[in-house]
């Protein structure tokens, strides 16, 4: 009897022991942690993943009226590009040819084609990503590089793919398919933006031609443990000793030879590098194409998780999330995901621990943008450059909501590609 009034004390200050060893064991060297359970509540991790044809998509959907005004096709109740993606995988027989290079004249006069829809992508792509999205329907034109897709409503043997930089069109034919889908799409629910092409610092950019009136947003985050990535990206037959280190908000993991991984506990961002021997890809097509390898890799949901930029001088691929047809901006302008090709020898990857999941209903009112002239035109006044404005678009501010950390409120705003880096427009005023 003597016994057992001891044995539950001792029970819990034993147990009280390997718990608090445990602890010490993993705050010294977390690596040694695989967490199982992570694993185990994320079985659909893999089924996550999007197809290529998903991921570079164009992103924006114009419609140039037969009187040739233009508007902006946005994606609320229904998605219109993905709709208009549909129509454009029956092209048989298909055939290429240039029909104009430098020529702006030239270039407009398809772009603002009236009776037809532009699809835009916000990065030049390749031939082979468009491939991707037409049923591989041009796996053997040349490799040009494209800007935009233009889409005769009333003519069912032509499309034309045009480039920004040197302002070529290049004209497809294609045996006779049936338009009566690519037209039901404008008949469709989707809300309509008044916008026209026009040349701005010599390239062409789509004007938005008056104040629009834009939907605020909470979203619901999905925020993805440390443990997952630390499993998922430094567990391989090559990192048998990961160890980790503290550097005040930074936590460090590294297989002394390899590969880095580094969470930052302040912003929520992660880098991995990898120093194994890899492909020192330069051409578009490979860069894009080993990317979105990267991309699957990390595990990461990728709905509404868009293609956004391709910087050719660091080879940076950046990833965003979309919503409605408009990207998702963070502190410092960085986007979801991005991929970076340093040399033969090391590639990095940014990401975020917290991304955008499910959409709730914001109390907040409606936000009115000013249209794109305006924008630029107080811009000027207040001391900005017009030849440093490299793009501006509409766009999702990401901020932290103080009711939960499991929530995020998007608010609408321009963005300003202003010397090499993103700014919100509200940002920029404030700064004078």
């Amino acid at each position: 009897m003597k016994f057992s009034r001891y044995l539950i004390p001792i029970a819990l200050t034993i147990a009280v022991v390997v718990s608090l060893t445990l602890s010490v064991v993993l705050w010294t060297n977390p690596a040694n942690y695989r967490s199982k359970q992570n694993s185990e509540q994320n079985p659909q991790t893999e089924q996550l993943s999007k197809p290529k044809s998903y991921v570079y998509t164009p992103i924006q959907a114009v419609h140039t009226n037969s009187d040739g005004t233009q508007e902006i096709l946005v994606n609320r109740l229904v998605n219109a590009v993905t709709e208009i993606k549909k129509t454009m995988q029956g092209y048989h027989d298909a055939k290429i040819k240039t029909l104009s290079r430098d020529s702006q004249t030239k270039y407009l006069n398809i772009a603002n084609r009236p009776d037809s829809i532009m699809l835009n992508y916000s990065s030049p792509v390749s031939i082979k990503v468009v491939n991707q999205i037409v049923n591989h329907r041009f796996k053997n034109f040349p490799n040009h590089t494209v800007n935009r897709i233009v889409l005769p409503t009333n003519n069912s043997t032509k499309l034309y793919l045009l480039n920004d930089k040197n302002f070529a069109v290049y004209q497809v034919s294609v045996q006779h398919h049936d338009l009566k889908s690519l037209n039901k799409v404008l008949d469709m629910n989707i809300r309509t933006i008044p916008a026209s092409l026009r040349l701005f610092n010599k390239q062409p950019m789509v004007y938005v031609d008056d104040s629009v009136q834009m939907q605020p947003y909470k979203y619901l985050v999905d925020r993805q443990s440390q443990d997952y990535f630390v499993s998922r990206l430094m567990n391989n037959e090559e990192s048998q000793n990961v160890t980790a280190k503290r550097r005040r908000n930074l936590l460090i993991y590294s297989d002394q030879n390899s590969l880095q991984l580094t969470f930052n506990s302040q912003t929520r961002m992660v880098e991995f590098s990898d120093y194994r021997t890899n492909k020192d890809q330069r051409a578009i097509t490979s860069v894009l194409n080993n990317s979105y390898k990267d991309l699957v890799k990390l595990g990461l949901p990728l709905d509404n998780v868009r293609f956004f930029r391709y910087d050719t001088k660091t080879r940076t691929v950046m990833y965003r999330t979309f919503v409605e047809g408009f990207p998702i901006f963070r502190a410092n302008g960085f986007g979801t995901i991005s991929t970076r090709i340093m040399n033969s020898s090391a590639k990095r990857l940014n990401f975020s621990l917290d991304n955008p999941e499910v959409p709730i209903p914001s109390k907040r009112g409606y936000t009115t943008l000013p249209a794109t002239e305006v924008v630029i035109r107080r811009l000027v006044a207040r001391g900005y450059k017009t030849k440093d404005i490299q793009q501006m678009r509409i766009g999702y501010g990401w901020q932290k909501d103080k009711e939960s950390q499991l929530l995020i409120n998007l608010i609408p705003d321009w963005y300003i590609y202003y010397n090499n880096q993103w700014h919100s427009y509200t940002s920029l005023m404030n700064q004078y």
